[in-house]
């Protein structure tokens, strides 16, 4: 919750300054402001909602605490990983709303396309979503059923679930990268219709390396087990998978990189359409140093014999 509401906040912030400064030219822009704003907003609901959930999971909430196993708690903090770091990305969506507000306050034909760049971003913190409600699922903290951690030792699993939280959570950072790139696709549509499409290709481009971490996330949930509760994993390859998790996870920032290449690539395409090939080329460069922490990350696994 925390983490996830440092990102909304900051995101919200930075949107609400360039709203303001809006709102004291045209104050009937007011609403779309507001719906602008409201954006990087969701980040933090998603962390509450997770917050939620566990705590109701284990008792914390509604009384009648359980009594939670270690390995669970490691789960639980997966969980809260995942959705957390994820949530930062709310800081790219409020640099790729402040841009569709200027954009749609001078033209009311870009409300639209401004909205489809500044949701982008959002995708990142839905993967992190998707990781915790999948090891909630898994760990049983949704349905209150512990019996196969109380039976047995699965500290291991835990670390697992941690090695998972960080790979996609840190790796949702690349919203960062994407928010400025749409903030530049944003401002070449406005001067130009014709560049939505291309502003849209390369704006995707960061949000692989989030795409990296969701795959590593749900090779160590198959690879372990966790998808059919037959967990096959022991406690030293789970602390081992942690290393998989960072690796794929802060080589994943290298999508802020990506996207400042991204913003300027759509500007000189903006200028001349045949820069489009270079600037992808340039574009691409940081995203090696991401395939890289893939490749560590896959490396680990098939190292400690989960693969």
């Amino acid at each position: 919750m925390g983490i996830s509401a440092m990102g909304s906040g900051i995101g919200v912030g930075i949107t609400g300054a360039a709203a303001s400064g809006v709102v004291a030219e045209k104050p009937e822009k007011f609403g779309m402001c507001l719906m602008f704003q409201a954006l990087p907003q969701t980040q933090a609901i998603y962390g509450f909602l997770t917050a939620i959930l566990i705590m109701m999971g284990t008792g914390l909430l509604g009384g009648g605490a359980a009594d939670i196993p270690v390995s669970v708690g490691l789960v639980a903090v997966g969980c809260g990983l995942a959705v957390g770091f994820a949530g930062l990305s709310a800081i790219g969506q409020g640099i790729a709303a402040s841009a569709g507000i200027g954009a749609a306050t001078e033209k009311n034909e870009m409300f639209g396309k401004s909205m489809v760049f500044s949701v982008l971003p959002e995708t990142q913190a839905i993967y992190g979503l998707l990781i915790a409600i999948l090891l909630m699922s898994f760990s049983g903290i949704l349905t209150k059923d512990y019996a196969a951690f109380v039976k047995n030792d699965l500290t291991a699993v835990g670390f697992v679930a941690v090695a998972c939280g960080l790979a996609i959570g840190i790796a949702g950072l690349s919203g960062i990268g994407q928010g400025i790139a749409c903030a530049g696709g944003i401002s070449a549509t406005a001067e130009k219709p014709g560049m939505f499409g291309k502003g849209i290709v390369f704006s995707v481009l960061p949000e692989t390396q989030a795409i990296y971490g969701l795959l590593i996330a749900i090779l160590l949930m198959a690879f372990t087990g966790m998808f059919t509760k037959t967990f096959n994993v022991d406690v030293n390859q789970g602390m081992a998978v942690i290393g998989a998790g960072l690796a794929v996870g802060i080589a994943g920032l290298s999508a802020i990189g990506q996207g400042i290449t991204c913003s300027a690539a759509i500007g000189a395409t903006t200028r001349n359409p045949d820069a489009m090939g270079r600037g992808l080329i340039f574009a691409v460069m940081s995203e090696t140093f991401a395939i890289f922490g893939l490749l560590v990350a896959i490396l680990i696994i098939f190292g400690v014999g989960l693969i």
